[in-house]
């Protein structure tokens, strides 16, 4: 399967992490959803991001460090969409600027809120034409 997802991600407590090049980022504490492309495959791409001790690669794995992974959203395409959908989450929720776009234009891939973003976010993909399936709910 290919396509892009959502991490739907908790932070339990505010965190300043390091996430490479971007140096240190203040991380309130809250809810985030991050947006991804894995047009090599979805299913390789999530394995990398749930595994417990793996050397950071990606923007979020400096965050999946300190934070747990409640659900993935899946958007099954041929197309590349992540842009869009980050475009269309910017006008709903804040962001954390620069955060897992330095291969695109857009602001940011990462967006957060004080509440579960679960639902808003799926409104925001059906609004977009997409079909999210939401692969795995931990709550």
């Amino acid at each position: 399967m290919k396509g892009s997802y959502i991490l739907l991600v908790q932070l339990p407590e505010k965190q300043t992490i390091t996430v490479g090049s971007l140096k240190d980022i203040h991380f309130p504490s809250g809810y985030y959803a991050y947006v991804g492309s894995a047009m090599g495959g979805i299913k390789s791409r999530l394995s990398h991001h749930c595994k417990q001790s793996k050397r950071p690669h990606w923007h979020i794995d400096y965050l999946l460090q300190k934070a747990s992974i409640n659900g993935v959203i899946l958007c099954e395409t041929r197309d590349r969409v992540e842009c869009a959908i980050a475009q269309a989450l910017s006008h709903q929720f804040d962001s954390i600027p620069r955060f897992g776009c330095s291969d695109c234009r857009c602001q940011s891939h990462l967006f957060f809120a004080t509440k579960g973003m679960k639902s808003e976010v799926i409104a925001i993909l059906n609004r977009l034409g997409m079909q999210p399936r939401l692969m795995q709910d931990l709550n």
